[in-house]
């Protein structure tokens, strides 16, 4: 009785262990988390967009957890896909996700899409840790393929050098030589022209020379103006008089407007009493 108790518990524990390796080969899946793209070639400063995405290898995959490492790359948004119940949603400043899948899929599935930014010149990757792959109540997979990136310093921006600009030079004869008429009489131009302020008139005069440019011929100044300086002070005059009371101007629209206010106020009123 005793040897034949002892052969039933063997019998069950080889039982066990048999429903054991059947049920974890039953659980085996090639279901995995991968980056989309895996390969991009960029350069130092440029953004771009990776997607996250579970493939399911034909599993009903109902959950999937992890972290993602970036190295040269750092986050700037994340977005997260459709169809999905987040329990850990994944950020900038903290990568970790577990996300689950509604209803389950046996397709493959977008997770999150992240931009990101390339930082530094070399391989940058998009790597995993800690991931599981679930299905309905047991692990499916810990698998995960990471993304590599080839990332370039930008070349360098050569600065366009302005052209100087070069004088033009008159070509001016021997000055021994030169034979110049007397010069003219003062013209007058105007009030504050050229270099003038506007109380001063501009005035120019001319002479001929031979050879032609051997010397300056034409001369402009600036000179004290009586009537420039008067015509300044009436200017200022008559837009100080346009604002002054004690002309009809503006004091005569201020009465007006005052007026018509009135009938605005009283005349209703006193339609309304002759009506009673």
């Amino acid at each position: 009785m005793k040897e034949k108790f002892k052969f039933l518990i063997m019998g069950l524990a080889g039982v066990l262990l048999v429903g054991d390796s059947v049920f974890g080969i039953a659980n085996a899946s090639n279901s995995l988390i991968y980056v989309s793209p895996n390969n991009l070639d960029k350069q130092v400063g440029e953004n771009f967009v990776l997607a996250v995405m579970v493939d399911t290898a034909g599993s009903k995959v109902c959950a999937v957890e992890g972290e993602l490492r970036l190295d040269k790359l750092s986050c700037q948004n994340i977005v997260l896909g459709e169809g999905l119940a987040v329990q850990k949603m994944p950020s900038c400043s903290d990568l970790s996700f577990l996300i689950g899948i509604k209803k389950c899929a046996t397709e493959n599935k977008t997770l999150f899409t992240i931009a990101v930014r390339a930082d530094q010149a070399g391989t940058a990757t998009a790597s995993f840790a800690d991931v599981d792959v679930m299905g309905e109540g047991f692990s499916l997979s810990k698998t995960s393929v990471n993304g590599n990136y080839n990332l370039t310093a930008a070349a360098p921006i050569t600065p366009v050098k302005k052209a100087t600009p070069v004088p033009v030079v008159v070509p001016v004869g021997p000055t021994e030589n030169c034979v110049c008429e007397d010069w003219g009489e003062w013209q007058r131009i105007d009030c504050g022209a050229g270099e003038c302020e506007a109380t001063q008139l501009s005035q120019s005069r001319a002479r001929n020379c031979e050879p032609s440019n051997c010397e300056v011929t034409v001369e402009n100044r600036c000179v004290a103006d009586a009537y420039c300086a008067a015509a300044i002070s009436t200017q200022t005059a008559s837009i100080g008089d346009a604002f002054r009371f004690g002309d009809g101007g503006f004091a005569w629209l201020t009465i007006s407007g005052l007026i018509l206010l009135l009938l605005i106020i009283f005349i209703p009123y006193y339609l309304k009493k002759k009506k009673k």
